[in-house]
């Protein structure tokens, strides 16, 4: 049951209320969020951009005698018709921000109060399947029973989110990496490169950007602890080939690898044989 403190409850029991929702949704690492409202709204300082065209219906169920209690899959549509939103479509920040998994939290204050009077009403995870066009785009919010009861990889290459990845990689898994992985610092370079035993995969989810020239490939979707430029290689027939690390820049917070060039080199080992030959007095 939603516990409000009085004075946002006084005005909810009026028969004219000025009430509204906001709404945040986390990306990245969910250090942010966007801030999105039915108007243009400045609450604590914190500016959220009047998209929200429709609320949809957000229902929950309480089952007494199971001791559950469920929210639907709430569907809101957002405006994403050109410069609405930080110079472009709201559709644009899929792919800089991810947002897919991430909390999202909705709150309730009336016009006549102060923002001290904000309580939350509800929160979960946002889901990844979204569907735009140029007008609008469609946003499909879960419980946060979905966090805790899903399958893993959890995040996925989808087209609204990964524009420019390439068609046979779209619905691929989005690698989740636990442990070190970092080079072998006991060989000395350049030679710690190319004989590390470490590897894990990634995946390519943009196979070129124009903005800075590179392939862009994403090793998770959370925040990793750090990412090395010289962990860069491509796998073909048995063999990883290393790509030149000055070509290569990476942002564990995001994370993602960017790469440009088609340098790739592999080391070799080579093992000597010494032969011998009977010859003849």
């Amino acid at each position: 049951m939603l516990d409000f403190n009085d004075n946002l409850e006084n005005q909810l029991d009026k028969a004219n209320t000025s009430c509204y929702w906001f709404l945040k949704l986390y990306h990245g690492n969910e250090s942010s969020f966007t801030g999105l409202s039915d108007k243009d709204r400045t609450i604590s300082s914190v500016n959220y951009y009047g998209l929200i065209s429709s609320w949809g219906s957000l229902n929950f169920n309480l089952d007494a005698e199971n001791f559950m209690a469920n929210q639907n899959i709430w569907s809101i549509t957002v405006i994403n018709t050109y410069n609405s939103i930080e110079g472009g479509r709201f559709s644009d920040l899929l792919s800089s921000n991810n947002y897919e998994n991430r909390k999202w939290e909705l709150y309730a204050n009336d016009e006549n109060l102060s923002d001290s009077d904000v309580e939350i009403i509800a929160s979960g995870t946002i889901s990844g399947d979204f569907k735009h066009d140029e007008k609008k785009i469609t946003l499909r919010l879960q419980s946060l029973n979905a966090k805790y009861n899903s399958e893993v990889p959890n995040s996925s290459i989808v087209q609204g989110s990964f524009h420019n990845a390439p068609p046979k990689n779209r619905g691929l898994a989005i690698p989740m990496l636990y442990g070190d992985f970092s080079i072998d610092t006991t060989y000395p370079a350049p030679l710690d490169q190319y004989v590390s035993s470490v590897k894990v995969p990634a995946v390519v989810t943009d196979q070129y950007n124009q903005a800075t020239g590179k392939v862009e490939i994403k090793p998770d979707s959370v925040a990793l602890h750090t990412l090395y430029t010289k962990n860069l290689y491509h796998y073909s027939d048995g063999l990883y080939s290393a790509c030149e690390n000055s070509n290569v820049t990476v942002t564990a917070s995001t994370p993602v690898i960017k790469f440009s060039g088609r340098d790739f080199f592999a080391y070799q080992p080579l093992t000597g044989q010494q032969a011998a030959v009977d010859r003849e007095p």
